[in-house]
């Protein structure tokens, strides 16, 4: 991805453009970042997973921390967490395999892992748990 496209990124998703706030149950970190006119055009498959109360995509060899777009909120229902968009449908459920579009941020791209985290905080507008992992998809609406 080229590095203009994530300067313009943060640059429009300055830090108290996310939030955290509201939008996901208790104990649930659940990131969202303003949405804009364009994203990275990747695609990722796994398992949306919950784990030490950050929602992950998981695969055999990885995990990813989901950045949401802004306006999309989770929910608990019958014992799982539920990612519902801004217009209040059902995107994903806990334990769904799923496949989302947007891009990904790897520590080794941008300067390590304290570089990775001070991207996905400043794109968030939140400090990320490390418990959360240094790995992060910023998901496309």
């Amino acid at each position: 991805m080229p590095r203009w496209f994530l300067l313009a990124l943060a640059i429009l998703c300055a830090p108290a453009c996310g939030s955290v706030g509201r939008t996901a149950p208790d104990g649930v970190f659940f990131p969202t970042v303003p949405v804009g006119n364009a994203y990275p055009a990747g695609e990722i498959q796994g398992m949306l997973e919950l784990r030490s109360g950050c929602l992950f995509v998981t695969r055999p060899e990885d995990r990813w921390l989901l950045l949401w777009p802004e306006g999309y909120t989770a929910r608990e229902a019958q014992g799982a967490i539920e990612i519902l968009d801004e217009e209040d449908d059902l995107v994903a459920r806990e334990g769904d395999q799923i496949r989302l579009g947007g891009g990904e941020r790897r520590p080794i791209e941008i300067g390590g892992t304290a570089e990775a985290e001070r991207y996905a905080s400043e794109l968030t507008g939140a400090d990320i748990p490390e418990r959360c992992g240094d790995l992060y998809w910023l998901v496309a609406p």
